[in-house]
């Protein structure tokens, strides 16, 4: 059986820390299974105790039941349980099979660590009482000798065993730790991911756009080169909204932003600043340039056809249209002043853009060619 499914059971519709969580503890009730069973095999075959290896058995279908508290959604449950075989099992294997001369006590020490790891923030109480009874048991197990053990292990065979838990804590230690490490930095990864784009159009949101703009525009004052900024906005997107309802206005947002990223410049950055409202960064473009690289993305944009989904009851009395074809005004500004601020380009240019809307929208203005 793969093991994808069994390592996402319960994650499904939780949010993405509280899924690794489940998904690590799965991941680590597996492993244990398996270590759990390579020990029931050792017992009923290398030391050929029959009752023992039954009991070790039974621990180990207890680990794997952890799964079953996940596929029922019970994250919480899941790591009490764990935990709780986990601690029996450890005492069992000191106090009935064999004595703290086989070192299973030590597995205690992985406790307070996996629960630190694997509870959330919020569960205080669980992880600090499960840690507290970990050391507790680790400590009387410590100091307590098991007089009549089923196992009667030769020195060789307990040194064998400790050197086993010794390597099986360190290899668990850093395969979760490793394991953590890479699921907080795609974490990481996905947080600023999400605070840097825009979720419809997946361009830069506002934010993203006034730290890479600031950081272009320092770029530009620091050399001689050209840098240009192109702002637009979709003519009429109320009524498109209105006509053919808001999953077909959020096609169109999205086709102009696909629009945009093919036909702009390598390097420029496209963001979504607005509802309808883009920009187009273009570094080491000319005014004039920057004229004909918006009036080619005008043009991309007026002749982009968007297939129609489901329309408003207005919209299907009209006829049966299946295609829309939007417009968009552009203002541009080519910086010409390097004592200014980028704000200021931003400003510019929507004056520019808002004389696009009065002059009959659909076209190109620049702030600098009405500039007195």
């Amino acid at each position: 059986m793969p093991l994808a499914p069994l390592i996402n059971l319960g994650t499904q519709g939780q949010a993405f820390s509280s899924a690794n969580r489940i998904k690590t503890t799965n991941i680590i009730a597996l492993i244990t299974t398996g270590i759990s069973f390579g020990y029931t095999l050792f017992f009923l075959f290398a030391i050929n105790n029959l009752q023992v290896g039954l009991i070790n058995f039974g621990f180990t279908c207890a680990y794997f039941a952890t799964l079953a508290f996940s596929l029922l959604q019970q994250a919480k449950l899941a790591k009490i349980w764990f935990f709780g075989v986990l601690m029996a099992h450890l005492l069992v294997c000191t106090f009935v099979y064999m004595t703290k001369d086989s070192g299973f006590h030590l597995y205690f020490f992985l406790v307070p660590t996996g629960v630190f790891l694997l509870f959330e923030l919020n569960e205080r109480a669980e992880k600090l009482l499960l840690s507290v009874i970990a050391v507790i048991l680790f400590l009387y197990c410590e100091n307590t000798t098991n007089a009549d053990p089923l196992l009667l292990l030769t020195e060789t065979t307990n040194h064998m065993l400790y050197q086993s838990v010794i390597l099986v804590n360190m290899i668990e230690v850093i395969f979760v730790l490793n394991y953590f490490a890479k699921q907080i930095d795609s974490n990481e990864k996905q947080l600023v991911l999400q605070a840097s784009t825009d979720s419809l159009t997946q361009l830069m949101n506002r934010h993203q756009f006034f730290i890479t703009g600031n950081h272009l525009f320092a770029q530009y004052q620091a050399s001689n080169k050209p840098f240009s900024l192109v702002l637009l906005d979709i003519d009429h997107f109320k009524k498109i909204n209105d006509k053919y309802g808001h999953i077909n206005g959020d096609k169109c947002l999205k086709a102009v932003s696909q629009t945009l990223i093919e036909n702009s410049p390598a390097d420029a950055s496209v963001a979504r600043i607005g509802g309808e409202e883009f920009v187009v960064l273009m570094p080491n473009t000319t005014f004039e340039l920057c004229r004909t690289k918006a009036e080619k993305l005008r043009k991309a944009i007026a002749d982009t056809k968007i297939n129609l989904g489901v329309l408003t009851p207005g919209a299907q009395a009209e006829g049966e249209q299946t295609e829309l074809i939007c417009t968009a005004s552009f203002g541009f500004i080519n910086a010409h002043d390097k004592h200014t601020e980028f704000k200021d380009l931003l400003i510019q240019a929507d004056k520019a853009l808002y004389r696009a809307k009065e002059n009959g929208r659909n076209r190109v203005e620049s702030y600098l060619d009405h500039v007195a």
